[in-house]
């Protein structure tokens, strides 16, 4: 029996292997949720933001919305009777006028109100950036911990910007 070779259960990989795996994969997790946590506060911050800063805006296109649904029909019949007795013309040329007239106010006033809301969308774009910046962090530190490192001191990849 003296001849036969022992078999090392770890076949040939040292012992202190998993113990540093482990420890990497758990610094590692505490980053990411810690970046995960940060970016659901910057998100909460910036939907706040945008929430103060659509209130006219929001309240601009509201309205709009609602002079065009409310008011139209007993303004535009009044301009299509107006139409007809000044211009002396058919009661159908003189609704059809009011209706463009109509139709034109309605979609300036909700085009306008849309715009300024879009504007005020912009505002959640540092989520979306720093979502962005984040996510390739962690595809950078997954990347370089394929590569075996020598040291098992060297915490290089956790300041990697």
């Amino acid at each position: 029996m003296d001849d036969k070779t022992q078999v090392n259960q770890r076949n040939g990989s040292p012992k202190y292997t998993s113990n540093r795996l482990s420890k990497d994969i758990g610094e590692f997790t505490h980053d990411v949720l810690t970046l995960a946590e940060l970016q659901v506060q910057l998100f909460v911050t910036d939907v706040q933001d945008f929430g103060h800063r659509s209130k006219v805006p929001g309240l601009v296109l509201i309205c709009g919305i609602a002079f065009g649904v409310a008011c139209f029909p007993v303004a535009l019949v009044a301009v299509a009777l107006i139409v007809t007795d000044v211009f002396e013309i058919s009661y159908a040329g003189g609704f059809l006028i009011a209706l463009v007239v109509g139709a034109s106010l309605s979609l300036l006033l909700s085009a306008l109100g849309w715009f300024q809301v879009r504007k005020r969308f912009k505002v959640l774009q540092r989520s979306q950036q720093e979502f962005s910046c984040n996510l390739q962090w962690i595809k950078k530190v997954l990347k370089r911990n394929r590569v075996t490192r020598i040291d098992d001191t060297d915490n290089s990849w956790r300041t990697m910007t």
